[in-house]
């Protein structure tokens, strides 16, 4: 997979894509009760945060990286059922760039990337 690349604005934009983890920890004062106080978020909770966020938390195993809506089973069905009317730029604006990125910790999208 590529490299990426620090100064690239599109491979900076490409990683606020937002993933779905599930959290592996538990952690005090993340959370908002809606009273204004902190309160714990508990493990297995499920959040959708940024690539570049996530890609490092995962590293740390602090999260789970999930798949992609964008790269899921269902998805990727509807994409092969006619590649000629999708337009890709409107479902996400760097779907290849995400892709490549996402590639590295999910080694099946490449084979969705090749099709």
């Amino acid at each position: 997979m590529a490299k990426r690349d620090y100064y690239d604005i599109d491979d900076i934009l490409a990683g606020q894509e937002r993933v779905p983890c599930v959290l592996q920890v538990d952690l005090d004062g993340l959370g908002s009760s809606g009273s204004g106080t902190a309160s714990k978020v508990h493990r297995n909770a499920r959040w959708a945060l940024p690539y570049w966020m996530a890609d490092r938390l995962d590293e740390e195993d602090y999260v789970n990286m999930e798949v992609s809506p964008l790269f899921a089973k269902r998805a990727t069905r509807m994409y092969a059922a006619s590649p000629e009317s999708i337009q890709l730029r409107a479902i996400c604006q760097y779907y290849y760039q995400f892709g490549m990125q996402l590639g590295n910790v999910v080694p099946e999208i490449s084979l969705v990337l090749r099709n």
